[in-house]
């Protein structure tokens, strides 16, 4: 693994803080980047250790882009935690592989699966031995979510070394689109939805309009695509934060990842992802079975937040696949993105979260020495 490179991370140096940038290796050649947030002064004592993982075509940044006594990750390093920000694969902090180029079809052939069973464990292996603690806290937002109630419930051991798991807006099993047209192509053959998006990044021009646009213009669509897709009306987020919020709603995935949660609407079960795309037909009787994710037997504790407006997971299907003892919190007026975004976040949402952290974290095994001290001394031995 290589490991602590500084970065000009400009949005976290802009909030007065500083980020280290480690890369991840996976075991079938991703190289992830995970972004470690410091204090001025550089303080390697700490509370305890705090993963974030974002959601669907999203990157690092959209846990740290509201700034300081607005932002969680912000809140909890003050708090005297270690914070470390996870990327999945693809996205702009995570376009490298050892083999293949973002130009290759192979790059951009992951979904959720690649995500649970590949990316999260290496990430919080990785952490695990550059802190030196035996567990830590994992908080994920929607689609990170998913990653983790996948990836805990097959893997026992790694779901051992999380004290807490945190599901902001959690998305596993997951509703038709409120559009029609939409739904009707959600539900298709999934040859449809390639044909449409071609099968490597999805909506790369996303970028180009994001550039050409006005911050007013693009933040016009934006609330008119949540509107037609989700019908959520954003309504408890600042109207003066949008610009700045809605710029971190994109980063690169893949279209085979859109794929995977078309074919979790469509078979309404939270599987992994049917390779038969030939011969998949919804209105066609599978003489198959797919393996599914069961968050029931995750082992850690979990604490689950949503709201009573989010149109996009089936959460009595959820809130019943629930460990015994899971703790389970409702904000009736909150749509999706409020967990993150929302002008009350901060006092509704991220307080108890704040208090969760604090009552299960683990005491660190060892003084936690600056990471490329901690691994040149295990490297010697």
């Amino acid at each position: 693994m290589q490991l602590l490179i500084m970065i000009s991370f400009k949005l976290v140096h802009a909030h007065g803080y500083a980020v280290e940038e480690h890369y991840v290796h996976t075991s079938d050649g991703f190289v992830l980047g995970v972004h470690r947030l410091r204090k001025p002064g550089y303080n390697f004592t700490h509370k305890g250790v705090v993963f974030f993982q974002h959601g669907f075509m999203q990157c690092s940044e959209a846990w740290i882009a509201r700034g300081p006594r607005k932002c969680l990750a912000y809140t909890l390093l003050e708090e005297g935690f270690d914070v470390w920000l996870g990327n999945n694969r693809g996205n702009k902090y995570s376009y490298k592989h050892v083999k293949h180029s973002p130009t290759d079809d192979a790059f951009w052939d992951f979904c959720i699966d690649d995500y649970a069973s590949h990316d999260i464990p290496a990430m919080i292996e990785y952490i695990l031995k550059c802190t030196g603690v035996p567990s830590i806290c994992y908080i994920g937002f929607s689609q990170g979510t998913a990653q983790a109630f996948a990836c805990f419930s097959v893997n026992h051991t790694l779901a051992s070394k999380i004290n807490l798991f945190v599901a902001l807006a959690p998305a596993a099993r997951v509703r038709q689109l409120k559009n029609p047209l939409v739904a009707a192509v959600s539900t298709s053959k999934p040859k449809l939805v390639f044909k449409l998006f071609g099968n490597k990044a999805l909506l790369p021009e996303t970028l180009f309009w994001r550039r050409v646009l006005s911050k007013q213009l693009y933040t016009w669509l934006i609330d008119f695509f949540l509107d037609f897709l989700f019908g959520w009306k954003c309504l408890n987020i600042d109207p003066r934060e949008k610009a700045a919020l809605y710029s971190k709603l994109y980063s690169f995935s893949s279209v085979k990842t859109l794929v995977h949660w078309f074919q979790i609407t469509g078979t309404q079960n939270f599987q992994a992802f049917d390779a038969n795309i030939q011969n998949m037909n919804p209105s066609k009787y599978k003489s198959y079975v797919l393996p599914s994710y069961q968050p029931s037997k995750i082992s850690c504790p979990i604490a689950l937040f949503y709201g009573g407006r989010d149109t996009v997971p089936d959460m009595p299907w959820l809130l019943s696949s629930l460990p015994k003892g899971s703790m389970v919190y409702k904000e009736e007026s909150y749509e999706h993105l409020d967990f993150m975004w929302a002008a009350s976040a901060p006092q509704l949402i991220d307080k108890q979260v704040v208090d969760l952290v604090h009552k299960h974290r683990t005491t660190p095994a060892k003084m936690d020495m600056p990471a490329d001290q901690r691994m040149m001394a295990e490297d010697s031995h």
